[in-house]
């Protein structure tokens, strides 16, 4: 696959670091992408509702499990 445009020089990507290697950039992007909204919801909870979701979350993780476990 090449990429390139606008005057810029063509890349292979292929013949330049191997045929997995668009394959391995795209899932790792799925992975920032998962971790930047984890953050923007941490930052946008914590400044804007002070916490409330994130504790309420804690809290009904914390009823599932004592269920589940059976512990009182």
């Amino acid at each position: 696959m090449k990429l390139g445009g606008l005057g810029k020089k063509a890349v292979d990507w292929n013949a330049r670091y191997g045929p997995d290697s668009l394959h391995t950039i795209v899932l790792a992007m799925r992975y920032v992408i998962v971790i930047a909204a984890i953050a923007f919801f941490l930052i946008w909870d914590g400044l804007y509702n002070h916490g409330y979701y994130l504790d309420q979350t804690v809290r009904e993780m914390s009823r599932i499990v004592r269920t589940v476990t059976g512990a009182v």
